[in-house]
């Protein structure tokens, strides 16, 4: 609330003249009081005012017997015009009591505005400051308002007008504000404060504004002199040399608070846009894209997004020079800063060289361990799928960084590095890879595989086995779902475990697939009698099958009966894609009135083999979070035990290149793909491994042929990347996972937050976008941060992907688990998340979502984001 210091002085003045003199006659030819008689209140005292006639002022005092007395009375008779104006109407009023009026003697009489302000804020503001003041009020400039106003700000700094003008004094509010827009330029020019502005910023921020500079000019003059001296003071001694000359503030006290300055800019949600603007033309004026800069210096550096990109270019010659793993955590800690934030685009390429540099690491890591790795197919299991660092990681840090590759949106000629990265990366996985599957195979070579016959390891569990030893024995007791999915190799299916493991009780086993990998034998491998006398025998059409007990199976049909002929309870068949999002009534009863429930994906296979590799990759990890979802779903309608099994793994890499080629044996050939050849005769050769069926776990009266690396045979038609069928860890390990529900109870969407949804601009105009979330805990309590999700919608229909967050992002699903802030634990970390657009909405606007992971449950929204994109 206001103190009005200089309207509480005149008043002071009045009182003083009534006490002293009773009656007074107070004449304002500016009519700069007219508001402070409205509510002129002192002791008994009257106030009348003169509005219009002279002679009903003098009747409503007669009517009061105000001059009856012999003494003059407390009376103030308030006259807005000009004592001569006034044709002497008050003379009898004037020679009773006194006058007050502008330049009226003695001091205490006068009631010049200036005067009055310089009396009441010299005690506040110092002589000086107040001198300023009258100047200002002599010239016109400030009301009375004005003066109780600037008499406010007397804590902060007593720049007159200045403060009055930007609602405070602080030199750095002040330059925040004029930096920002072009509201204040309308109430500066008014009031001749320019100079008094410039001379502001030149004191605080030791900038030299040149005579004669339009308030738009100073602008821009004050935002260049600000970002350079931010950057110039952030390279120390590592400035280039055509910077040593630039104009930039050069004492101690100027230089920090142009950097203070800078870095409450960026901060500043709400003038973020000023402060990218800013940025751009300057970065530009100085040509800064062409510069070279110390990596170190950049590393401490915001300033320009040609800093950001000349680190990004570091980062990824680094590693390609070198795997050095100081670049993943400059990857991770640049993607929480300001250009990612600001550019999503930027985020996104740092969420790629992190993806990138994880893959050499692993590699790198791997690639020491196989120096001596185990001479065993169960030793080489063992270290594939198991502990806290397997192999397989190379597999999945390999498949996140394709997503991340195939979801970057290059711009303009600046990616020649990171493409180079990505290629270097793909090399590294490839080569690592290849000798996994080289080493592994010797050892069939040498051991075989177990059969029923010929079990040479207890520990190794085989896809033949699952029925019998995790389905069938449960069966009488629990509701059992029993889940096939196509080509998920064993990688994802531990991310798919570690991403359940938080409500449910997870079993993991990696199982050795029936051979050859593929679909029609991997699937019937699952089925009741699998694991005694199945065979190998051709279907006819290039195609083989799985012979049960003398039934020969071909396709899903011949599954299904199988299953529902053996099974020995009431069996239901369903999709996945059935149960989501929500499952039909049919569906609903059918697995309330059977005991064994068949869920079958196909959407790995099916999306990777139509051979659109960018869909492909892209896609890859949605069918992991579809499972999650589908099982969630299967207990909610009561399923009390789960065992998920894959038909065969996968490899996905790069594009065949032609030396990756090599001949099959040829012969009499049952079956031929891209990573097997089955049959008889033909030729032996050292780029493959030749066996019997029988010597890898399989009766059968053929032979199998499969490269020893990744390479692949030579045949019509087939993916180009997505192949299967050999025996690398990759195709022939599949993830049997047993799935219970928690005992603990599942936690509900949390309550208790208040979530602020910033995005990082007002409309959808690119490919990717981005939405600072924010929460505050409103409870008494502390709550633990949960994972959520961010979805932009056009009619109920998703179409964003997340690709990257400022923390926490859940690679496998575009989960995002936030954390609580370090300094305040009843806030939630502040945490940038970028969407990538995978289709364009065809409305005007979209919706902006924010949702519990575990629950789907909303907890808060943005609706109507204008739509104005070009895909």
């Amino acid at each position: 609330m206001s103190q009005e210091i200089v309207t509480n002085y005149l008043i002071s003045l009045i009182a003083k003249q009534v006490e002293d003199n009773g009656l007074v006659v107070w004449y304002d030819p500016d009519k700069n009081y007219t508001d402070v008689v409205k509510k002129l209140k002192l002791p008994n005292t009257e106030v009348f005012c003169y509005e219009g006639s002279f002679f009903h002022l003098r009747w409503r005092i007669d009517q009061q017997k105000l001059m009856d007395g012999e003494e003059p009375p407390r009376l103030v008779v308030y006259v807005p015009m000009a004592q001569d104006k006034t044709h002497h109407a008050l003379i009898e009023l004037e020679a009773a009591g006194v006058i007050m009026q502008p330049g009226q003697q003695p001091p205490p009489r006068n009631t010049r505005l200036a005067v009055v302000a310089y009396n009441a804020l010299k005690g506040v503001l110092g002589e000086e400051a107040a001198t300023e003041i009258e100047k200002k009020a002599e010239a016109g400039r400030l009301t009375l308002a004005d003066l109780d106003a600037l008499a406010d700000k007397s804590g902060e700094i007593s720049k007159g007008v200045i403060a009055l003008i930007f609602g405070t004094g602080n030199p750095q509010e002040v330059a925040l504000s004029f930096l920002d827009n072009y509201r204040f330029d309308e109430i500066i020019a008014p009031k001749d404060a320019k100079g008094e502005l410039a001379e502001l910023l030149g004191h605080e921020f030791g900038f030299d504004a040149p005579d004669g500079a339009g308030l738009d000019d100073l602008r821009r003059r004050l935002a260049r002199h600000v970002l350079m001296t931010d950057l110039i003071s952030g390279l120390g001694e590592t400035v280039p040399s055509s910077l040593a000359s630039v104009p930039v503030a050069t004492t101690p006290a100027a230089t920090a608070a142009c950097v203070e300055l800078a870095r409450a800019w960026r901060l500043r949600r709400d003038r973020r846009n000023s402060y990218v603007a800013a940025a751009l033309r300057v970065e530009k004026e100085f040509n800064l894209d062409s510069l070279t800069f110390e990596p170190e210096a950049m590393k401490k550096i915001e300033t320009f997004p040609a800093i950001e990109r000349a680190l990004l270019r570091h980062a990824e010659n680094r590693l390609l020079e070198e795997t050095d793993g100081d670049m993943l955590l400059l990857a991770e800690s640049r993607k929480a800063g300001f250009w990612c934030d600001a550019e999503p685009k930027l985020q996104a390429r740092w969420a790629l060289v992190a993806a990138a540099a994880e893959v050499l690491l692993e590699a790198e890591r791997v690639e020491k361990a196989l120096k001596k790795s185990p001479r065993s197919i169960t030793g080489m299991v063992k270290e594939y799928a198991e502990g806290t660092e397997p192999w397989c990681l190379l597999d999945t840090r390999h498949r996140q960084m394709e997503s991340h590759w195939y979801n970057f949106e290059p711009h303009g000629d600046d990616h020649d590095s990171i493409e180079k990265l990505v290629i270097q990366a793909r090399r590294r996985y490839m080569a690592v890879g290849s000798e996994i599957a080289r080493l592994f195979l010797e050892c069939l070579a040498k051991e075989g595989l177990p059969t029923a016959h010929n079990q040479l390891s207890a520990e190794l569990l085989r896809q033949c086995e699952v029925f019998e030893n995790h389905v069938k024995p449960f069966l009488a007791e629990k509701k059992t779902a029993y889940v096939w999915v196509d080509a998920l190799r064993f990688e994802m299916g531990r991310e798919l475990a570690r991403l359940l493991r938080e409500d449910f009780e997870v079993e993991l086993h990696p199982a050795l697939a029936a051979v050859p990998t593929v679909t029609e034998i991997g699937m019937a491998a699952l089925l009741p009698g699998a694991q005694g006398d199945a065979k190998v025998v051709t279907a006819g059409s290039g195609k083989l099958a799985l012979e049960i007990n003398g039934t020969v199976i071909k396709d899903r049909k011949d599954r299904l009966t199988l299953l529902k002929e053996h099974a020995g309870v009431e069996v239901f068949d369903t999709k996945l894609d059935n149960l989501l999002p929500k499952p039909s009534k049919k569906v609903r009863e059918g697995i309330e009135n059977a005991q064994l429930i068949l869920v079958t994906s196909q959407e790995i296979d099916e999306l990777c083999e139509q051979d659109n590799i960018t869909q492909a990759r892209r896609q890859m990890d949605d069918v992991l979070n579809d499972l999650r979802r589908g099982i969630r779903m299967l207990v909610n309608m009561g399923i009390e035990r789960i065992v998920l099994a894959a038909d065969h793994g996968h490899l996905f890499a790069d594009e065949l290149s032609e030396d990756m080629k090599v001949d099959s044996p040829g012969g009499e050939t049952a079956d031929l793909h891209r990573r097997v050849w089955v049959g008889h005769g033909g030729n032996a050769d050292d780029a493959f491994l030749r066996a019997p069926l029988s010597a890898l776990g399989m009766e059968g009266d053929f032979d199998l042929a499969t490269p020893w690396t990744f390479a692949c045979f030579k045949c019509k038609g087939g993916a180009k990347a997505f192949f299967h069928g050999g025996l690398s860890p990759q195709e022939l390990l599949v993830p049997v996972m047993i799935l219970s529900p928690s005992s603990k109870p599942s936690a509900g969407p949390p309550v208790g937050i208040t979530w602020k949804l910033v995005p990082g601009s007002q409309k959808l105009t690119t490919r990717f976008f981005s939405v600072q979330i924010v929460g505050m805990n409103s409870g008494l309590f502390d709550i633990a941060p949960p994972k959520v999700r961010v979805e932009l919608r056009a009619k109920g229909k998703i179409v964003s992907r997340a690709v990257s967050a400022s923390y926490g992002f859940e690679e496998a699903t575009g989960d995002v688990a936030l954390r609580n802030d370090e300094s305040d634990h009843k806030k939630i970390a502040p945490n940038t998340i970028t969407l990538m657009i995978t289709e364009e909405p065809d409305q005007k606007s979209v919706g902006l979502y924010l949702l519990d992971a575990a629950t789907g449950a909303e907890l808060a929204r943005l609706e109507k984001i204008e739509v104005s994109i070009a895909m």
